[in-house]
């Protein structure tokens, strides 16, 4: 049994892994992961904590006797609570903890300090736009100079990521201008509207 493992392991190595990896796969599914973290710190509920992290399983978490599992903070600020895996079931924990504390936060404000913040999310929502824009125009001179062609598609990719945190900040800024915070659906209107969009007021 011992030897037809090992064989397996090896053929495996051989005609799977191997042939993979010359392709990029590793790197291809790293960066799928970390497009699935990026999109989930838009969709997971903040830390209410430290507003820092995000609220997120581990993805080898194993669920108690009660078939809950433990939600932490990306931050590692220690906070955690357990639930079922779903979004749902987070968001109803957290969701009173997080508006009350959200709501105090922004009605504690000056309005000095709410314009402040709203320049802040949006600076870093243009940044993010600007390095977006830029991913293309560098993978097509990188293409043009010569570069392996998996290389430019490593940085054509990165278009993606940016333009998700480019979003993210932006939708940020529109909360605290508008003041629509934790609303239900809020976050499918901004995207309908085009408020994400470079240009459009926000």
């Amino acid at each position: 049994m011992t030897i037809f493992n090992t064989a397996k392991k090896a053929a495996k190595f051989t005609f799977v892994s191997m042939p993979l990896s010359i392709f990029g796969w590793r790197n291809i599914s790293s960066n799928h992961q970390h497009l699935k973290d990026l999109v989930n710190t838009m969709r997971n509920p903040h830390c209410p904590m430290c507003d820092k992290g995000v609220m997120f399983v581990h993805k080898d978490a194993e669920p108690d006797e009660n078939a809950l599992y433990p939600w932490t903070c990306s931050d590692g600020c220690g906070f955690g609570v357990f639930t079922q895996r779903d979004q749902d079931s987070i968001n109803k924990v957290l969701f009173p903890l997080i508006t009350k504390k959200g709501r105090a936060q922004l009605n504690g404000m000056s309005e000095e300090e709410q314009t402040g913040l709203i320049k802040s999310h949006t600076r870093q929502s243009r940044m993010f736009w600007v390095f977006a824009a830029l991913c293309p125009l560098i993978a097509l001179y990188s293409l043009a100079t010569g570069s392996v062609a998996l290389t430019c598609i490593s940085i054509l990719s990165m278009t993606l990521p940016f333009s998700i945190l480019a979003i993210k900040w932006s939708y940020r800024a529109w909360q605290v201008r508008t003041g629509t915070l934790y609303v239900e659906g809020a976050f499918k209107q901004f995207v309908k509207r085009g408020l994400w969009i470079p240009g459009v007021e926000i």
